[in-house]
Order: structure tokens, then C-alpha cells, then sequence
């Protein structure tokens, strides 16, 4: 089976990301709060958003390094009131999470005086399409339930090759694997604000989110086949799309943030996921993840966002700082990953932004021989805000 379900993408969009990727506290009247569905009402008019990532990656051991990069398409998602200033409902489509891997190593065949080369791949992920609805308690008090359709596969590849000495035979025995996914997931959020803290210009902003335990339906295609110097001369079908499933463990998300209006505002975000509870379709849990757990704080910042007369006063400014612990665990390390974030939006027309972030990390390290990987993303997002929805009068 696959290593869990792969790198679970952050949700949060292009100006989330120029922030280090806050904002389950920040709730903004021209930017769609994808990370804590309570925070909807804020968005009083139609938004529309599409954002895009193209990034690159640097994988090196203590031997050697490789590089590789790509883009796509991150996000398409929109929102617009019920009745604004108290409901508004959301839709979006967007990855939920990315296998992507490849790597080899030499193990004891047990009961024989023997090694094998193991080869192990991965690629695929999976999809969401969520709906979202927020809603105002009162001025003070924010709900939110957000309903997120799982679906696509993912594919692995598992292959041995006995080795003679230091060279491998031509035999190898090789399962393939392809796990389709095709369920709800429910993710609850609630958010306070206060008007006035401090003086009456700042607001003071605390948002909870609880992703549920969710059992998810699946199916596995698998396969065992023995390839003869590289030709697949064999071929038996394990299990044709059998019936079970996987457990995605429940998370927990907390952020308190303050600002000062559309001037500036600073937030943190925390995030910790039960990795050690997924279970995958056969009903075992993985020894090589454990719990994640993730921290990032961030800010933005406009000098003067109804200026008339400076276009660069405007423009609202980011930046911010993460570190996580990831759910992957190797050689009974837990693998750390740092990041920097910053970027910024700059206004077209009187609602809508062309929004940019770029984020450098990185992860592991080659002193523990582990592997470490440095990335960069970049992140182009636009945003529009419209009033799609008018109640005409007539005299």
C-alpha cells in the first residue's frame, strides 16, 4: 500500500500562502476563507477565485541530489451570500492530496543469507470538491460546516530483484496497486470576534476548526506480475476493484489573529493531525507515519488601502513564517519541515486583485541519513468580487 495518502495539499489560497498559510481566524471581506467555513459571512459579495502553483524541488542524500518541478492548476472556488452579512455558501474544486515518489534501498531477505533491491513508487492523489455555508450567530458568533467529496486514485509499484553479490538478477517479482477513493468528508468551524480591543480600531479574532474521523469508500485494483530483464512475462489479477475502505484520523485547527480593518492584520494558525489512527484498506496502520502538527504565524499590511493617489498604497503586502512536523517518519526520525512565505495583491478595479505568493522550505536533513528536500512554490492567484444578486424596485 501506498505511504498513507501522499502530501496533503494546504488548503488555504494564494493570500493565505503569502502569510505562511493562516487564516483559520481571519476572516476577510474580499478574500474567501477556504480554511474555517465560519468565516463565509464576511463575504458580502459574489468572490471568485482561481489560483495556480508551479514549484521545484531539490532531493539529496549524502551521495547525491536530484531536481525536478511543475505546475498546475491549485484551486477553482467561489462564494456569494444568501443573505448577506449572515449566510454565504461556497463551492470549490481543488487537490486534496499528491503522491509523488520513487527510491530503492537493499534489505535481508529474512530466512536467507541473501539481499534484495526494493523498489518502491508512487503517483496520483486525491481530488475534493467541497461546499461550504457560514453562518452569522450574531456580531460576535460564527459557525460553519463544510462538506468535501473525496475522489480519484492513487497508484504504487512494488518490485525486488535478489542481488548475486552486488548485482542484481534478472528476476523480478513486482505488485501494482490502484486505490480509488469516493466519499464525504465534514469539516465543522466556529469563529469569534471582538469589535474593539485596545481602542476601537483594533479586532481581536480566535477561529476553531475539527476535521471528522472519516471512514472513506474505496476499491484496489492489485496485481502480481515477474518481469524477466525488464519484460513483464507474467501477469495475475490479486483483487479486480474489491470493496473496503480507508480512515483519514479526525484534526484540529486553532488561530487568533488581529487587525485593523482592511490596514494590517497578524495572525497564528496551529494544526495538529492523529496520523497514527489512519488505517489503510486492509485495516493496518502505517509504522511509518505518526501525528503532524503544525504552527505558522503571518501578517499583511496595506499603508493606505483607499488612497487615491498613490496605486502602490494599495497594494496589500505579506509575509510569514511555518514549521511543521510532518506525519512521515524515518528511521524512527519524525521529518521537520521549515518555510518562509511573502507576497502580495495588487488591486484591479475597485474589488478584484491579482494576488502572488512565494514560499521556500525545507525538509529532513542528510545529517540523521535521512533524506532532505528543498522546494520552492510560487503561487498566482485572481480574485473577483461582484454584486451578482440584486433585488430590483419598481415605483
Amino acid at each position: 500500500m501506498a505511504r498513507g495518502i501522499g502530501d496533503i495539499y494546504d488548503m488555504g489560497l494564494v493570500h493565505n500562502q503569502g502569510m505562511g498559510g493562516i487564516g483559520i481566524s481571519n476572516g476577510n471581506f474580499w478574500y474567501l476563507n477556504n480554511l474555517n467555513p465560519a468565516l463565509l459571512p464576511y463575504n458580502s459579495l459574489t468572490v471568485f477565485s482561481a489560483g495556480f502553483i508551479g514549484e521545484n524541488r531539490t532531493v539529496e542524500n549524502a551521495a547525491a541530489s536530484e531536481s525536478n518541478g511543475g505546475g498546475n492548476l491549485n484551486y477553482l472556488a467561489t462564494a456569494f451570500p444568501i443573505k448577506p452579512g449572515w449566510w454565504t455558501t461556497s463551492i470549490g474544486l481543488m487537490p486534496y492530496s499528491n503522491v509523488d515518489y520513487k527510491f530503492s534501498y537493499v534489505d535481508q531477505v529474512q530466512g536467507a543469507d541473501t539481499e534484495a533491491r526494493i523498489t518502491e513508487a508512487g503517483s496520483g492523489g486525491f481530488n475534493q470538491f467541497y461546499w461550504s455555508n457560514g453562518v452569522a450567530v450574531n456580531k460576535y458568533l460564527y459557525v460553519g460546516l463544510k462538506a468535501t467529496y473525496l475522489f480519484s486514485s492513487i497508484e504504487t509499484d512494488f518490485s525486488n530483484r535478489l542481488l548475486d553479490g552486488n548485482v542484481a538478477t534478472s528476476f523480478s517479482p513486482t505488485k501494482r496497486e490502484r486505490l480509488n477513493a469516493s466519499d464525504f468528508l465534514f469539516t465543522a468551524g466556529i469563529a469569534l470576534n471582538k469589535d474593539s480591543i485596545f481602542n476601537n480600531r483594533i479586532h481581536l479574532k480566535v477561529g476553531l476548526t475539527y476535521d471528522f474521523k472519516s471512514d472513506i469508500n474505496a476499491k484496489l485494483f492489485e496485481t502480481w506480475g515477474l518481469e524477466v530483464l525488464d519484460q513483464r512475462v507474467f501477469l495475475d489479477t490479486l483483487r479486480d476493484d474489491s470493496r473496503g475502505n480507508i480512515t483519514i484520523p479526525q484534526a484540529i485547527g486553532a488561530g487568533i489573529s488581529l487587525n485593523n480593518g482592511l490596514k494590517w492584520s497578524a495572525g497564528i494558525d496551529v494544526r495538529m493531525q492523529q496520523w497514527t489512527d489512519y488505517k489503510d484498506f486492509d485495516g493496518n496502520s502505517d509504522d511509518f507515519l505518526g501525528n503532524s502538527f503544525k504552527i505558522a504565524l503571518g501578517g499583511e499590511f496595506a499603508p493606505d488601502p483607499g488612497s487615491v493617489s498613490s496605486y502602490l498604497k494599495r497594494v496589500t503586502y505579506r509575509m510569514g513564517f511555518s514549521y511543521e512536523e510532518t506525519p512521515y517518519v524515518i528511521n524512527g526520525k519524525q521529518v521537520k519541515d521549515f518555510g518562509i512565505n511573502f507576497g502580495w495583491s495588487l488591486p484591479v478595479g475597485r474589488f478584484s486583485s491579482l494576488d502572488m505568493a512565494f514560499k521556500y522550505g525545507r525538509r529532513g536533513n542528510v545529517d540523521d541519513n535521512l533524506i532532505a528536500e528543498s522546494y520552492y512554490k510560487a503561487y498566482l492567484g485572481i480574485n473577483f468580487n461582484d454584486q451578482w444578486f440584486i433585488k430590483r424596485k419598481y415605483d
